[in-house]
């Protein structure tokens, strides 16, 4: 027997939820009073507006939300919930799950959930331009007036116009700022709510939309990205990782390499993509110095390429790494 029924401000049936479920994950629904005559419950969500809304909480993010609850408790594994390919999408049910005190081990899962989806993405607004960008599995980048994607892995078909010149251009100049704007905002909340995977993934989008340099749609404001908010909200796991990968792997020991005939092999799948070459395989370049830097270059596609001496290599520091993080959480 459903025990609840939760009222919405559009929808004038209830939305009907065993007692015992959302009041074992749920703390606002924990405190709701039971009725001694066996009668339903009423959950009235009608004057519940989400952080950054106007109007009442729509049944179909309750919906959302309720179907997570009983998914992820394994109460019911086939009510999978529909996961939202966007972030856009899934802010109001991440604010409703925290919004009714949802359990940090349920929130765990969503966060995770939603982290682990191919292609989930980053809805950007900039004037009359609207774009999602992707969070994983390639990287964007700017060139000649227009806005690109570079999907990993796809060699032969290489890289994909997403906004053509004529579109772009107009908004180019403020593009990475509205990046970083939205980057920062959606970190703030995923520290807030403590969705480690999230901000990894976050961090990670972060991480690979550097590597173009000077045809990067983050880099000209990167600076805006970790603000002090979410410096202060980002999960205790990430800011141990960084500062322990900072100790083992930025050494004051950079080179410079400048050759006319130079082999370069990737190893990892973001620099293979760049050069549109499998990882292991073979590109030869023209490595030249550029102030302290080597740029390297093969026909048009050039990119710069930061050389350190010494210490670990990159699997030793990710192993070091892991290891300090591991045992500082232990103390937690």
């Amino acid at each position: 027997m459903y025990g609840v029924h939760i009222l919405t401000a559009d929808r004038q049936e209830p939305l009907l939820a065993h007692h015992q479920v959302v009041s074992l994950f749920s703390s606002i629904a924990y405190e709701l009073p039971s009725n001694t005559d066996g009668s339903p419950t009423p959950w009235d969500l009608r004057g519940l507006v989400l952080e950054g809304e106007s109007e009442p909480v729509a049944a179909s993010v309750v919906e959302r939300w309720l179907d997570a609850v009983y998914h992820f408790s394994r109460i019911d594994a086939s009510r999978r919930p529909q996961l939202p390919s966007t972030l856009a999408e899934a802010r109001p049910l991440l604010l409703l799950a925290d919004a009714v005190g949802t359990a940090q081990g349920l929130m765990d899962s969503l966060g995770g959930a939603l982290a682990d989806q191919p292609d989930l993405a980053l809805t950007l607004a900039v004037g009359e331009l609207k774009v999602d960008l992707r969070l994983k599995g390639g990287l964007h980048y700017i060139a000649g007036g227009a806005l690109f994607y570079l999907p990993v892995g796809e060699f032969k078909c290489g890289k994909t116009s997403l906004v053509g010149k004529e579109a772009f251009e107009p908004h180019a100049a403020a593009f990475p700022s509205a990046v970083a704007r939205e980057v920062e905002s959606w970190l703030h909340l995923a520290g807030r709510l403590n969705l480690v995977p999230l901000a990894r993934a976050l961090v990670g989008f972060v991480k690979a939309e550097l590597m173009p340099t000077n045809l990067s749609i983050l880099q000209p404001a990167f600076a805006s990205v970790f603000s002090p908010r979410v410096l202060q909200f980002m999960p205790r796991e990430l800011l141990l990782e960084g500062f322990a990968r900072d100790a083992v792997m930025e050494r004051p020991a950079q080179a410079v390499l400048v050759n006319k005939e130079v082999q370069l092999i990737p190893v990892a799948p973001l620099s293979a993509t760049w050069f549109l070459t499998p990882c292991d395989g073979t590109v030869n370049v023209v490595a030249s110095r550029v102030k302290k830097s080597t740029l390297v270059a093969a026909g048009g596609n050039f990119i710069p390429a930061t050389v350190t001496l010494g210490g670990p290599s990159h699997e030793e520091c990710t192993k070091l790494v892991e290891e300090v993080v591991a045992a500082a959480l232990e103390e937690d």
